[in-house]
């Protein structure tokens, strides 16, 4: 069975150090520097440095302002966060050979609408860092649905405003995230059990699905294959879709696309790069974005 993190990372055994930790999950390397030279008298005014993986020599980025932060530093961060949140953290990863760090520490609350009997979705705390230029710190809500492990990545909000970055790392600002992640997951959980509680037909279904993603005006048989095969799967052929919360429902429509982004894709690249779409790339936005749709449809 495909875990929700694509074996991209391992789980952390309670009460182990940073150094087991970074061992478990291959990350017991440093980032280097080696300096950079151009134009013809091989000068240049400011400093600058191509950053590399340490074992592998694998380019990571140019560094001109800028101290490598390394894996062992990242993850103590990652640790501090999840102890001063109470929460553990379970599980440390990477993506992109080396470039982003990934934690995640499970949540006790579950998103699971109302009407769900079997079919639950679990909500982690996604702590993020990079290696390269412009990222920093971030923090994030990864929903797995059990059911089927459809993974989607949820921006925390502080009211209207997503928060990108956690900026400076004290109690205080911790405490301000974990408010806010909380709210976001019942948010995120309201939405689910009012989206269960829409019935939709095929027509909707097939409307929704064709304004999202297809070809006004053409027949469903000539639509694009996302559009034939979320249909498909909302009709009974994706996992979990004859469960209660779903079946013929606006919340089974959104995991169609889901299950689509998270399992039927063209697989193209490997399980990391996969996974990292969900997270940062076209899959993830795909689905957030159709989130965004049957939620303005069917939420007042």
């Amino acid at each position: 069975m495909t875990t929700w993190h694509r074996d991209t990372a391992k789980e952390i055994i309670p009460g182990s150090t940073v150094e087991q930790q970074l061992q478990a999950a291959g990350l017991d390397w440093e980032v280097k520097l080696s300096p950079v030279y151009y134009g013809p008298d091989r000068q240049h005014k400011a400093p600058v440095f191509a950053a590399y993986r340490g074992d592998n020599n694998a380019f990571f980025d140019i560094y001109a302002k800028r101290k490598p932060w390394q894996n062992a530093e990242i993850v103590e961060t990652f640790n501090r966060f999840c102890d001063d949140a109470n929460l553990p953290m379970t599980h440390l990863g990477s993506l992109s050979g080396g470039r982003m760090l990934y934690a995640a520490a499970k949540l006790p609350e579950r998103i699971a609408p109302a009407q769900a009997v079997g079919d639950l979705t679990e909500g982690y705390l996604l702590l993020e860092d990079s290696h390269l230029n412009g990222r920093g710190l971030s923090v994030s809500i990864y929903a797995n649905r059990l059911i089927c492990t459809n993974g989607m990545k949820i921006p925390v909000k502080a009211g209207q405003r997503i928060i990108a970055h956690v900026g400076s790392f004290n109690p205080g600002r911790i405490e301000t995230i974990l408010e806010s992640a909380r709210a976001t997951l019942h948010q995120e959980k309201e939405q689910m059990t009012q989206l269960a509680g829409v019935a939709i037909d095929k027509a909707e279904a097939t409307m929704q699905l064709i304004a999202a993603f297809g070809e006004p005006g053409q027949p469903v048989e000539e639509q694009p294959r996302i559009v034939q095969t979320c249909l498909k799967l909302f009709n009974g052929m994706g996992k979990g879709s004859n469960e209660l919360s779903a079946y013929n429902t606006a919340y089974g429509l959104l995991h169609s696309v889901t299950e689509y982004y998270n399992h039927h894709t063209i697989q193209r690249g490997t399980m990391a790069q996969q996974f990292q779409s969900i997270l940062s790339g076209n899959r993830g936005k795909q689905m957030q974005k159709f989130e965004r749709q049957v939620v303005s449809c069917y939420i007042s």
